[in-house]
């Protein structure tokens, strides 16, 4: 019985394994948030529709945070460059050594906007705080030269 179990596990291991080997192989890799790359590059590039939460985790890491859209969608967040390294010292003497980001800091941020499915629906990016970035739906639709409004996009470098 216990070598016929064996067999069972073994098989049903394999099976989900080329199972997984087979969807990841059809998703497309998303760009990396680095300072080297342009966000409009970035924003251009990302597939939206075909990144799962899993996917999107397993790419880009964990985001600095998680929150909650005006449009009750569910984002991560994640920050890239003008991290600064601070020190601190708790009342026990330890140290802990904090990488902090700020507005104006040269940090970018990027947030990725899944929809009710699980799966990427848009990248949001800004520079300067709230309200003065881009988003993939925005400079892709740009480019199919489909519906979009008037001086949208101007204003970012």
């Amino acid at each position: 019985m216990k070598p016929i179990l064996n067999i069972l596990l073994t098989l049903a291991t394999v099976a989900a394994t080329a199972t997984l080997a087979g969807q990841a192989g059809q998703l497309s890799m998303p760009p990396s948030f680095t300072e080297q790359v342009e966000p409009e590059t970035v924003l251009r590039a990302y597939p939206l529709g075909v990144i799962t939460k899993q996917a999107a985790f397993s790419h880009h890491g964990k985001a600095v945070r998680t929150l909650i859209l005006p449009n009750g969608k569910e984002g991560w967040v994640y920050q890239v460059g003008g991290k600064q390294a601070r020190t601190y010292r708790h009342p026990t003497s330890e140290k802990h050594t904090v990488y902090e980001t700020g507005p104006g800091n040269g940090v970018r941020a990027y947030t990725l906007v899944f929809e009710d499915k699980g799966v990427v629906s848009d990248v949001l990016y800004n520079e300067k705080g709230r309200h003065d970035g881009l988003t993939s739906l925005q400079i892709q639709r740009k480019l199919r030269g489909e519906g979009t409004r008037k001086d949208e996009g101007h204003g970012v470098k």
